[in-house]
């Protein structure tokens, strides 16, 4: 029954349209642009945070807040690949639609559990929104692929993607637009306690939820499979190889594997690096500038070279062998976390948004350099597969991150944060020394 009224707008829609994979394509970038607006964490923590601590008066700091986050990146380990899975199923209007319910349905009811407590927040902006966010991941990167040729697929995916990198730059700008527009500095001890900046928090989860779901229908409207006819196929010339086909390696073979859990653990350890650098750059920077308009600022130029970080490790991927490139990531990691401390001794901070830039642009190789490695040692037949197993290592990544951030910043400041990511990071360069 719901399948018909879909096939109808499918129709009308293909008549109305000139060209519909040049739409599906725009619209899977629509949608990762509202999807990447989970890594606006860092720069929502603050009003978040502030708002609990001054209007609510609940004894909550930026290390508790980290537990949003958390349990949003862990949903990770679950909700991508059941997504990839129900899209498979399903198709991709169809899981769009059960991701929108949660992403946009999280957000809007975080404007009403933001007034109670932060549990509450933790259930509707950590795991509700953390899995609309993942669960639609798949969705338009397979539909578009399914509209364009095989040889076009690699641009397709960048420009789909790139759209998920820039949803951090986009709405950390509309955020601090719609709470703090007069960029009303925070207090001495980094919180926001100005009335007029407060009273705006709860107001800003429906204005977010209401453009999510404005673009999220937009995608449901459009993003669908081509008909069975129309299934883009590159034309193929039969040849023998003399080259037999690369067998498959067992699933069980890849998990019992030194080598695969070593590729977990690095992502595991990297992963607190990346899960502490998108939380807590403004909270840190807060307590030195008060600015918010320029940390904003910094988070917002730090997600443009994110996408671009992501660019060159992709270059590079494909020039330089995974084991050194991964030593180079991972330690140049650890000299960058074990001296941004010293950064506000400059009283600049765009000597500081230097740091988060090299961080935002160094700590994204990771997402490209393991895949290569899966390749490289288990061989190119079912690497998605493979590679998705690695995501699971999030569901221990996200929870471990908040512990991490709530006992040493509790135990030794800001100092002890950043170290114990540089330990993190440090240890996942180990790993990688010894392999082949």
């Amino acid at each position: 029954m719901f399948l018909l009224p879909l096939q109808t707008l499918d129709a009308i829609v293909n008549k109305i349209v000139f060209s519909r994979k040049y739409v599906v394509l725009f619209c899977g970038f629509l949608l990762h642009l509202s999807y990447g607006s989970v890594l606006t964490f860092g720069n929502m923590t603050t009003y978040i945070t502030s708002y609990q601590r001054n209007v609510l008066l609940l004894d909550v700091t930026y290390a508790d807040t980290m537990w949003i986050q958390a349990i949003s990146f862990a949903t990770t380990g679950i909700a991508l690949p059941l997504g990839s899975y129900l899209e498979k199923i399903w198709g991709p209007r169809l899981t769009i639609i059960v991701s929108m319910f949660f992403m946009s349905g999280g957000v809007l009811l975080t404007s009403m559990t933001v007034t109670h407590s932060l549990s509450l927040v933790v259930f509707t902006y950590g795991l509700l929104f953390g899995v609309g966010a993942r669960a639609g991941y798949m969705s338009p990167i397979a539909a578009a692929m399914r509209w364009f040729p095989d040889s076009q697929h690699g641009v397709v995916n960048g420009f789909i993607i790139a759209g998920y990198g820039m949803g951090s730059f986009v709405f950390s700008l509309i955020q601090i637009g719609y709470v703090n527009p007069q960029n009303i500095p925070a207090d001495s001890t980094g919180y926001f306690d100005d009335v007029t900046v407060l009273e705006r928090v709860p107001g800003l989860f429906i204005f977010l939820g209401c453009i999510y779901l404005a673009i999220q229908l937009l995608a449901v409207l459009f993003i669908t499979n081509p008909p069975v006819c129309d299934v883009v196929k590159e034309e193929t010339i039969d040849v023998q190889l003399s080259i037999p086909p690369e067998p498959m390696v067992p699933l069980l073979h890849v998990i019992r594997s030194p080598r695969f859990v070593a590729l977990w653990f690095t992502f595991l350890f990297n992963d607190q690096t990346i899960i502490g650098v998108i939380g807590l750059y403004k909270a840190f920077g807060l307590n030195f500038w008060t600015d918010d308009k320029n940390l904003t600022l910094v988070g917002s130029v730090g997600a443009i070279f994110n996408a671009l970080g992501r660019l060159a490790w992709g270059f590079l991927a494909d020039r330089v062998q995974y084991r050194t490139l991964m030593l180079i990531l991972t330690w140049s990691v650890v000299a960058l976390l074990l001296s941004i401390n010293a950064t506000p001794l400059t009283n600049c901070v765009w000597f500081y948004a230097f740091w988060i830039i090299m961080l935002n642009i160094i700590t994204p190789g990771t997402y490209i350099l393991l895949p290569k490695a899966v390749r490289l040692y288990f061989g190119s037949y079912n690497i998605p597969f493979n590679y998705g197993l690695l995501f699971t290592s999030f569901i221990v990544g996200g929870p471990l991150s908040a512990l991490v951030s709530i006992t040493f910043l509790d135990a030794f400041g800001w100092i002890g944060v950043f170290w114990s990511m540089a330990a993190f990071s440090a240890a996942a360069g180990v790993i990688t020394w010894f392999l082949p």
